[in-house]
């Protein structure tokens, strides 16, 4: 088991806060780390690490000592605030842990430049790594070359599924996708047309949202009018002025809106206001950013596909801990009845955490549980 700082600690506040949220949504010198095997490489794409390379993490890599673990985002969204106050319950909940998080610099970072922050944290004697790539495919050979120098590699939030990550923690999002397009087909029972809208296609998390989406809405005569706008994560600038683009360009032709990243909300919501449509048009979007949040409670949004950015942080950190503890497959196994216990599925390499809708009728009791928290996003 882990060594907590209290022994009673997460038997009673913290597993009652984690519980809660599934219903919602410097390193020791003087304990070097055990050396490590090289790590055999694998040809062709796989769906995380394969069986050779997972097993080479069996064997605790740190058994004693401070274990160092460093979280990655994709950008500087208030989206992440959740993520950090669950990384502080699990450094709360663990005596011997160091862990950050950061993300990569500037109000559009790009692969390079989360690129650049992975490998700074890499050389500067990490135990484990979490990261939410901004380009999957991309982001890969990355992951890959951290990994076969066996440093534990995870990803969070949106996945890398062709590289050798050792696990992906966080939402389904092609089955998130799906949960909004059925709300479309809810809403817009007769049908309709829709523009969407989000950072980058490129990350894996939008991809499958998308698809997710479009594959709930097939055979409802929803369609989309054109491909999704990308503001490359400018969300203070293009992703206003996608949609004001999107309104002079198809007009009154369009039924509804889908926000796929989570400021891509209030984004629509503010041009939407502005052009005097709102009682025209729907509006689906995902994740709890606090303009979210509010739009709902004042019926400017029909719906959020809200995740559990708290559980990111916090299972990311414990779980790093534990495969630097005990290897990865024990690691999975101690952590297994505690995702169960919350409601959350284990398939292979992938915790899958889970999605809620939110819409303006149950937005009140949803709100009161993140308050519990101490949160204001999710």
């Amino acid at each position: 088991m882990l060594r907590m700082r209290k022994a009673s600690r997460w038997g009673t506040a913290a597993l009652a806060a984690a519980a809660c949220f599934a219903l919602i949504s410097c390193k020791d010198q003087s304990q070097p780390a055990a050396p490590q095997e090289p790590v055999p490489s694998a040809g062709g794409a796989s769906a995380g690490a394969p069986a050779a390379l997972t097993s080479a993490f069996d064997t605790p890599r740190r058994p004693t000592g401070t274990v160092k673990i460093r979280i990655i985002t994709n950008n500087s969204s208030s989206f992440w605030t959740a993520m950090a106050k669950g990384m502080e319950a699990a450094k709360a909940e663990i005596a011997d842990v160091d862990a950050s998080w950061q993300s990569p610099p500037g109000a559009q970072p790009t692969h390079a430049d989360q690129k650049a922050v992975f490998e700074q944290v890499l050389a500067s004697n990490v135990d484990g790594i979490a990261v939410s790539p901004i380009e999957a495919s991309a982001f890969a050979p990355v992951i890959d070359a951290a990994v076969e120098k066996g440093i534990p590699v995870i990803t969070f939030d949106s996945d890398s599924e062709k590289s050798k990550r050792l696990v992906y923690l966080g939402t389904n999002n092609y089955e998130a996708g799906r949960r909004a397009g059925e709300m479309a087909v809810k809403l817009l029972p007769n049908g309709g047309k829709f523009v969407a809208f989000v950072g980058n296609m490129s990350a894996q998390n939008a991809r499958d949202r998308y698809q997710g989406f479009l594959d709930a809405v097939k055979g409802h005569n929803i369609t989309m009018l054109q491909e999704p706008y990308q503001d490359k994560a400018d969300k203070t600038g293009a992703a206003f002025r996608n949609v004001q683009d999107a309104i002079l360009k198809h007009g009154d032709k369009i039924n509804g809106f889908l926000g796929i990243w989570s400021y891509n909300g209030p984004a629509i919501v503010d041009e939407v206001v502005k052009a005097g449509i709102r009682d025209k048009v729907k509006i689906i979007c995902f994740d709890g950013d606090p303009k979210t949040l509010l739009n709902l409670r004042n019926g400017k949004v029909d719906a959020t596909v809200v995740q559990k950015p708290y559980e990111f942080g916090r299972l990311s950190t414990k779980l790093l801990y534990l495969i630097n503890r005990k290897g990865l497959k024990g690691a999975m196994e101690e952590l297994k009845p505690e995702l169960e216990k919350m409601g959350m599925q284990l398939n292979g390499s992938v915790i899958d955490t889970g999605v809620e809708v939110i819409t303006p009728e149950n937005c009140g009791p949803f709100l009161e549980r993140l308050k519990k928290l101490g949160l204001e996003t999710t």
